[in-house]
């Protein structure tokens, strides 16, 4: 790739037009891919060619970016257009040595490192693609793992322990729940209602609050304050019930769930392919 081609490419990429994420469906809809252009030139600028490939990969992007235009013809002029005044700048930029500026130089070499970074997640799932077998093994093991009560919870936030410690201890004199989380609480959403959060399961509140919920009793109140990157915590378990878990095949007819669990099989695979680069490097820090 020549240097003006290599320009034009990050220039599309800080104009945010190149695609920075993965796979955009899992296995079981991707459609299968149509018949890749012919690689023709449809433009020369000043002797740098602009690929048929290039056009539909720009004009792909662009659709997604801000939607197509119905009248075809004039798309593929405008989307031509921008690219020849794309790479003229680049061009320029190139000729005039503005591409040798440090804050330049620096933004093109991390728009690079972002394009093969996200080129070999893609590569790594289109090689390795999830099937609904693998899916319902890891649906296993998430229900295996998942605790099996949901409960009714009310809570006070506050910034300090102190602060916590007296609200505890005014709730041990009798002191309304209801009442303390309106006035005292800085979650506000939750303490114009008393500090109710509903019915909660795990993965809903962080791993602190969960913890200590888990080891109290129904129509308890902590006795110490539960501390989170949120704060102090004071917590009220008003009721408990077993939690419903979906079968397979509910969950799988559900697309926002079923979405979340292959983002999060495509994230195990990335994360243990860098696990493995990141053992091999050598890696130092000043």
């Amino acid at each position: 790739m020549s240097t003006l081609r290599t320009s034009l490419i990050v220039l599309l990429a800080a104009a945010g037009l190149l695609a920075a994420g993965c796979d955009k469906k899992p296995a079981d809809q991707a459609k299968q891919e149509e018949a890749k252009p012919a690689a023709k030139v449809i433009a020369t600028v000043n002797g740098d060619n602009i690929m048929e490939t290039d056009y539909q990969g720009y004009l792909q992007i662009r659709q997604q970016q801000v939607g197509p235009i119905a009248d075809k013809d004039k798309e593929k002029k405008i989307v031509l257009d921008e690219m020849i005044d794309k790479m003229l700048l680049a061009q320029y930029a190139v000729s005039n040595k503005i591409d040798q500026d440090p804050e330049v130089s620096s933004l093109m070499k991390r728009v690079r490192e972002e394009i093969l970074a996200q080129a070999v997640k893609r590569n790594l799932l289109r090689e390795n693609p999830i099937s609904e077998d693998d899916v319902k093994k890891r649906f296993e093991q998430e229900v295996e793992n998942t605790h099996k009560t949901e409960y009714k919870v009310r809570h006070i936030l506050v910034k300090e322990e102190s602060e916590a410690k007296d609200i505890i201890a005014q709730l041990q004199k009798g002191a309304k729940f209801d009442k303390l989380a309106k006035d005292k609480s800085i979650d506000t959403q939750s303490g114009k209602n008393g500090g109710e959060l509903g019915w909660i399961n795990q993965g809903m509140v962080v791993p602190e609050f969960f913890n200590a919920l888990i080891k109290m009793n129904k129509g308890t109140i902590s006795t110490e304050p539960v501390k989170s990157d949120f704060g102090w915590h004071i917590i009220k378990v008003e009721d408990t019930r077993p939690l419903k878990i979906p079968t397979f095949e509910q969950f799988m007819a559900d697309q926002h769930a079923r979405a979340n669990i292959y983002r999060k099989m495509q994230d195990d695979k990335i994360n243990n392919l860098l696990k493995d680069i990141k053992a091999k490097a050598k890696i130092t820090v000043n």
